[in-house]
């Protein structure tokens, strides 16, 4: 959607603010889905991993997860010093006993996030996301809930950069990306 060259500050944390819920309704496959944004939400980092998904109610609007790190742990390449893993919406970690921080330090340098694509362009340029770029993403933190027929489902981010275990993922309803110099709206 356009350029620019400017470098992307993956140092610093992500960045959200709480807004006035907004809906997005979406039909698709005999679901209807309604998302409510949350909170204004941008964050910068390197990505660590990136898994598309096909299956289940979610993949329909979240194609992919996209896990980043930031701050202490992305400086330096300090995240190339820990084995990083996706799978079943989840994302995972590995260091050895030589690595100098715990899995609090970790947990809150970086995220897992299941991303709501706003453009089939967005979703592009989601899937072609390789570990070690460095990202810019903004959107709303969201909710989703969807239904088909008598079945219901519930999907909720979290609003918290610090949290661990289920539940912790932010979901982002992904309105701009910028990447290589590249913005993808």
């Amino acid at each position: 959607s356009g350029r620019d060259g400017s470098p992307i500050n993956f140092l610093e944390p992500p960045s959200m603010e709480k807004q006035e819920p907004g809906i997005v309704r979406v039909t698709k496959d005999g679901y209807d889905v309604t998302i409510t944004q949350k909170a204004a939400y941008t964050v910068r980092g390197v990505v660590v991993g990136r898994e598309n998904y096909h299956s289940g109610w979610n993949a329909l609007i979240s194609p992919a997860d996209v896990a980043l790190c930031w701050g202490k742990l992305a400086e330096n390449g300090t995240y190339k010093r820990l084995k990083w893993s996706q799978g079943n919406r989840w994302y995972f970690w590995h260091a050895g006993n030589d690595f100098g921080y715990n899995d609090d330090f970790v947990a809150q340098h970086s995220s897992n996030n299941h991303l709501i694509p706003a453009t089939p362009n967005l979703t592009k340029a989601v899937k072609n996301l390789k570990e070690g770029d460095t990202v810019e993403m903004t959107g709303q933190l969201v909710d989703v809930a969807a239904t088909r027929k008598s079945q219901s489902y519930r999907w909720n981010s979290s609003i918290s950069t610090t949290d661990r275990g289920d539940g912790s993922c932010e979901i982002i309803y992904l309105t701009h990306l910028k990447v290589h110099g590249k913005i993808y709206q």
